[in-house]
């Protein structure tokens, strides 16, 4: 009797720690973000249990935690994000990345104001403005040659070209993560995007204002004209395109594993 309680007992031992060593894993991404569609469908992440999160900067704290094994977020963002230096030193990208992807600027369907800022945005592209920016925060090797596109006509009616014109102001939805649009040790909105919305609005002659949203609201956003236009970073796709007006490609991306260095 004493011989086959200790075999169970044995047993019970053995299936408690093969359950440990399968535990599920969790990946974490930002909610309606390129990272979720990562984490949710590639095959490599199908026994892991899958967490959104509201922010890019929360996934890579989360992994930080250690309250998660991954997290998917764009390679942009690992560029000085993770590693030595950063708040992140633990923190390394895993794997060569999933998911091409270009970034592109929204704006309303329709809107004559796509064309005006793409014309701008290849005039910064040959002055090596651009550039220059980009170069600042280390993503100089990854901006997008320059592309054609139909050439600007304002509107005969329901103009947002003269709508934000007329109000001297463009009004930016963003997203706050490095190196796109985030605060500087001053409380100061720094990083790519801000300062190539910046010069964007120059040439146009209009203020920059950045506006913070909520990601997964920001197409709704844009149709109410709380914001003029989505410059953060945003993954141009084909369900985009046919629900905003989007600009051309500036910029190619992709989405990556970021986890603890072991």
């Amino acid at each position: 009797m004493k011989k086959l309680l200790a075999i169970v007992l044995c047993l019970i031992m053995v299936f408690s720690f093969a359950a440990c060593g399968n535990e599920a894993k969790i990946v974490v991404a930002e909610k309606e973000s390129a990272g979720e569609g990562v984490a949710t469908t590639d095959k490599e992440f199908a026994d892991y249990t899958y967490t959104a999160v509201d922010t890019q900067a929360k996934a890579l704290m989360e992994v930080n935690a250690g309250t998660a094994d991954a997290a998917i977020v764009d390679y942009v963002m690992s560029i000085g994000s993770i590693g030595e230096g950063t708040d992140y030193e633990a923190l390394v990208v895993d794997g060569e990345g999933y998911a091409p992807e270009e970034y592109g600027i929204a704006f309303r369907k329709g809107s004559d104001l796509t064309a005006k800022v793409n014309e701008i945005i290849r005039k910064l592209k040959n002055d090596g403005k651009l550039e220059d920016i980009a170069e600042t925060y280390k993503l100089d090797e990854i901006l997008l040659g320059e592309k054609e596109t139909d050439a600007f006509k304002q509107a005969d009616k329901d103009s947002d070209y003269k709508y934000v014109m007329d109000k001297g102001e463009l009004v930016i939805g963003i997203t706050y993560f490095a190196p796109m649009n985030y605060q500087n040790e001053d409380g100061e909105l720094i990083g790519f995007e801000t300062g190539f919305a910046k010069a964007v609005c120059a040439e146009l002659g209009v203020t920059a204002k950045f506006q913070e949203i909520s990601w997964a609201a920001k197409e709704t956003e844009l149709a109410a004209k709380n914001i003029d236009c989505i410059w953060n970073g945003m993954t141009i796709t084909p369900e985009r395109e046919e629900n905003m007006s989007v600009s051309i490609p500036y910029m190619q991306n992709k989405q990556v594993k970021v986890v603890k260095s072991k």
